[in-house]
C-alpha cells in the first residue's frame, strides 16, 4: 500500500496506520455450483424441444394433465425431446408413465440442500443455458419465482407457458395461490396461461386486471375406455351405498360429507382417499370415523376398481375446483354423479344435474334420495354424463386444441443446431 501510494496518494492518506489494512477473503458458496453440475450431468448435452417444470408426478388431476401434455408433444413429433423437471423434494411415482422421449430429472432432490433463493438462481441459469423453444410451468413455485426475477432473460430463447387451474383459499376463504402471487407481475413474459376450465380466467381477468387474451381454455380429455355396450347406470336393484373418492383435505369438505352421511343413516358411504388433514381440520375425519354408516377405505389407485353395482351414486363434495378429472372416470364407470356447480364441473356436467351451492346439505341429501329411489333418473343422468365425455373430452379434440396453440408444438424441422446446450 505504501508503494502504491506513490501512484495514488489517496490509497494511504497522511497519518494513516497501515495496520488497518487486512487480507479480505471473498466469501464463496460452492453448493449451488455443485447442484448445477449434478443437474447438468443428469440432463446431458443433447438439446430439448420442451421443458416441463412441475412440483412432482404423483396421483392427482394436475399431474394427469402434465402426462396429457407430454403425450401430445410426443405424438405430434416422435423426434421431440421432453425434459420434465420436478422441483419439490418428493417422490414422483408417475414419472414411469411419461413417454419414451421424456427425461425426468429430480431437481428437488438434487437441490434440496439449497435455500429457496439459491434454488431459483440455479433454475434460472439452467433454463437460460438449455434454450428450449418451449418452457411449460405447472404448479412449480421455483419455476414461477424464476420467471418473476428473470423473465426477460428467459424469453430470449424460449416461449414461456403456464398452466393454472384454480385458486386455493385460506382459512378465511380468501383466494391464494400462484395466480394471486405471480400473475400480475409475470404475465408480460408468458405466451399464454392454459386453464382447464372457463370460470377462473373470468375471475382472474376481473379481479387481477390481467387481459382476457392471456388465457387459453384447454379442457382436459378422457383417455380411458368408454362404455361400449351400455349407457345405463351400473347400479343394481336395491343398491344402498354411495361412493366418495378423493383427497381427504379441507378443499374436499369432509365436514360436509360427514353431515350428509349423518342425515342418511340408511345409506352406507364408502370413502376412499389419502388422509392429509391436520390440526383442527382433523376433527372432520373423527366425525367421519364416528359414523356407523361410513367406511374409510384408505388410498385407491383406479376408480374403476372401487366402483361397483352396490353404489347408486358418486358423491363429490368440494369448496373449490378446477376440473376434477376423477369425474371423467366416474362417468365412464356409469355411476350417477352428485356434485356442486363449482369451477370446471360446470363445463362437464349440465347445470340441471348440479347442486347450486356447494354447502347446501339439504340439496345434497334430497338429490341422493332421488337417485336412490329412481332407476330412470340414474339412467338419464349416466347417459348425459357419457355424452359429455364422448363429445367434449375426446383425445383428438385436446390434441387439436394444442396444435392450434401458437408455438407450443414445435416444428418437426427443429434441429440440434437450433438450441445448442452449454452449461458454462
Amino acid at each position: 500500500m505504501i508503494t502504491l501510494a506513490a501512484l495514488e496518494p489517496e490509497l494511504l492518506p497522511p497519518g494513516t496506520d497501515i495496520s488497518r489494512y487486512a487480507f479480505y477473503s471473498v466469501p464463496m458458496d460452492v453448493a449451488p455450483g455443485d447442484a448445477y453440475a449434478h443437474l447438468a450431468d443428469a440432463i446431458g448435452t443433447e438439446p430439448f424441444s420442451h421443458v416441463l417444470l412441475v412440483p412432482w408426478l404423483k396421483q392427482g388431476g394436475a399431474d394427469r394433465g402434465i402426462l396429457y401434455h407430454a403425450r401430445a408433444i410426443a405424438e405430434s413429433d416422435p423426434g421431440a425431446r421432453i425434459l420434465v423437471v420436478s422441483t419439490e423434494d418428493s417422490a414422483s411415482p408417475w414419472a414411469s408413465r411419461l413417454p419414451t422421449q421424456a427425461v425426468h430429472v429430480d431437481f428437488g432432490r438434487i437441490a434440496a440442500a439449497l435455500d429457496f433463493n439459491k434454488q431459483v438462481a440455479v433454475m434460472a441459469r439452467l433454463l437460460v443455458q438449455l434454450r428450449a423453444p418451449v418452457v411449460h410451468l405447472v404448479n412449480s413455485r421455483v419455476g414461477w419465482e424464476a420467471i418473476l426475477r428473470h423473465g426477460l432473460a428467459l424469453t430470449q430463447h424460449s416461449r414461456l407457458y403456464a398452466s393454472i387451474f384454480c385458486d386455493d383459499y385460506d382459512l378465511r376463504m380468501n383466494p391464494v395461490g400462484y395466480a394471486r402471487d405471480y400473475l400480475r407481475y409475470c404475465y408480460p413474459y408468458l405466451s399464454t396461461v392454459i386453464c382447464d376450465n372457463s370460470r377462473y380466467p373470468e375471475i382472474w381477468t376481473r379481479e387481477l386486471g390481467v387481459p382476457a387474451s392471456l388465457f387459453t381454455v384447454l379442457p382436459f380429455p378422457y383417455d380411458g375406455q368408454l362404455p361400449q355396450q351400455s349407457r345405463t347406470a351400473l347400479t343394481a336393484p336395491g343398491a344402498d351405498r354411495v361412493l366418495w373418492a378423493g383427497r381427504l383435505d379441507r378443499q374436499k369438505r369432509p365436514d360436509l360429507l360427514a353431515a350428509i352421511a349423518a342425515r342418511m343413516p340408511g345409506t352406507h358411504f364408502d370413502v376412499y382417499g389419502a388422509q392429509v388433514m391436520s390440526g383442527a381440520a382433523a376433527q372432520d375425519l373423527e366425525a367421519l370415523r364416528s359414523l356407523p354408516n361410513v367406511t374409510l377405505h384408505g388410498e385407491f389407485q383406479r376408480l374403476e376398481a372401487v366402483a361397483d353395482s352396490s353404489h347408486f351414486a358418486y358423491l363429490h363434495t368440494t369448496a373449490w375446483e378446477g376440473t376434477p378429472t376423477i369425474l371423467f372416470d366416474v362417468a365412464a364407470a356409469r355411476l350417477p354423479i352428485c356434485a356442486p356447480a363449482v369451477g370446471g364441473i360446470v363445463d362437464f356436467l349440465q347445470s340441471q344435474d348440479l347442486i347450486e351451492r356447494p354447502d347446501d346439505i339439504d340439496a345434497f341429501v334430497r338429490r341422493l334420495e332421488q337417485l336412490r329411489g329412481s332407476a330412470a333418473l340414474r339412467d338419464e343422468l349416466v347417459h348425459r354424463q357419457i355424452e359429455s365425455l364422448v363429445h367434449g373430452r375426446q383425445w383428438s379434440r385436446f390434441n387439436g386444441d394444442l396444435q392450434a396453440l401458437e408455438g407450443y408444438l414445435v416444428s418437426k424441422h427443429h434441429t440440434v443446431a437450433d438450441s445448442a446446450v452449454g452449461y458454462a
